[in-house]
């Protein structure tokens, strides 16, 4: 387990790598510390889009969030936004804690041309939630269930000529993974806090 006040400490003193794109091409998500089950062992707040055909990620597992738009001024603006369209969730009474490095968005192993933007928030108890038609599911998962090793999987992607990718089964007896962009910030995430998830 990892005490929240050690996961702020460490997430708080990173200096991230901020990457500059066009506007029209940059999203921001949230991933979201809630620590209102347990200090010594909070939980990360993941949705699982809603089956859409028009959606690359349909019914994929992601943290809360989606492009910005001009509205949008300063970072975080666009994860705080959607993450309260998605899940009804405002994230302006909860605590910024740090940023994780920027990433470029892939889709099938390709390059998307997008800009992603990771912010790590921290609140004191998430539920309820009120979720709108791009969200099936929002599922918690503490962070000592990532670290479980007997969760790891591989997850080969039809899309990406036979690729195979890193990825967290979300419990023993549900067959969804945690893998892709979410993943990739994961790995981050807790590389920061001295643990290491296999390599993307």
């Amino acid at each position: 387990m990892i005490p929240t006040l050690a996961i702020i400490d460490r997430i708080g003193a990173h200096q991230p790598n901020v990457m500059t794109l066009r506007p029209s091409r940059q999203a921001e998500v949230a991933l979201i510390l809630d620590t209102g089950f347990s200090l010594e062992d909070p939980q990360i707040v993941f949705i699982q889009r809603a089956l859409c055909v028009d959606d690359p990620w349909s019914g994929q597992m992601a943290f809360p969030g989606g492009r910005r738009e001009h509205g949008d001024r300063s970072p975080a603006d666009a994860a705080k936004r959607e993450t309260l369209e998605e899940i009804g969730l405002d994230l302006a009474n909860g605590q910024l804690v740090g940023r994780l490095d920027d990433l470029k968005g892939r889709h099938g192993g390709r390059s998307r041309n997008m800009l992603i933007s990771c912010f790590v928030y921290a609140v004191d108890g998430a539920a309820p939630f009120t979720l709108n038609c791009e969200v099936a599911e929002v599922v918690s998962l503490s962070v000592s269930t990532l670290l479980n090793p007997d969760l790891w999987t591989r997850v080969p992607y039809d899309g990406a000529d036979g690729l195979v990718y890193p990825g967290i089964f979300l419990g023993p007896r549900d067959e969804r993974v945690v893998w892709g962009l979410t993943y990739r910030f994961l790995v981050q995430f807790f590389s920061l806090l001295g643990h290491v998830l296999p390599p993307d």
